[in-house]
């Protein structure tokens, strides 16, 4: 296999294909990327920062692409620099007054496990009022706590105002508990 990173195009002679390093970098980060996200995930606690240290592990590949030598297994430079990238993020991460201790973590896990089945209990409660919200009010609840989108990201979506999406957001967290809570007392009105 003749590669040379350094030219625009890649030749692979045993495979009769010609790439250039955009796709080559493709092809190697296509097969690398569940390993390098796995590993970071491992690495920290909070999905969110972990998917942005993907994200920015992703970009630091693109940008030194042209450093990468060939003849070397891909996956083990990537997830090199991911764990440099999930370092940083460990350092910023203690830094963080909120961050709590091992034994609070460990009292809130004990905490939740215990109410897990009160969480199976409403779960269809809360099915059976999401199905009542009118498809707008569902559709914001869907990008803001499915998707992660911010108001703002929310409003160019439903074509709306930030102001309205928040309004629509407000009155459908309204609805959502008003109807739970009829169902509960429903439950509890029941011999």
């Amino acid at each position: 296999m003749i590669v040379t990173v350094r030219n625009t195009m890649l030749h692979y002679p045993a495979r009769g294909i010609r790439m250039n390093a955009a796709e080559e970098l493709a092809m190697h980060w296509t097969k690398a990327q569940p390993f390098v996200a796995a590993y970071i995930t491992s690495l920290l606690r909070d999905f969110h920062r972990a998917e942005d240290v993907l994200q920015q592990v992703a970009v630091i590949l693109v940008r030194k692409f042209g450093e990468y030598d060939s003849q070397q297994p891909f996956l083990p430079w990537a997830l090199g620099i991911a764990r440099l990238e999930a370092l940083k993020e460990q350092r910023r991460e203690a830094r963080d007054k909120h961050v709590f201790g091992a034994d609070l973590a460990e009292q809130l896990g004990t905490i939740y496990e215990q109410m897990s089945g009160q969480f199976k209990a409403y779960a269809p409660m809360l099915d059976g009022c999401l199905e009542e919200l009118d498809h707008r009010a569902r559709k914001a609840l869907d990008l803001r706590y499915v998707e992660d989108l911010k108001p703002a990201e929310m409003a160019e979506q439903l074509r709306m105002t930030s102001g309205a999406v928040r309004v629509l957001l407000h009155r459908a967290r309204t609805a959502l508990r008003d109807c739970i809570e009829r169902r509960m007392k429903n439950l509890g009105d029941r011999p």
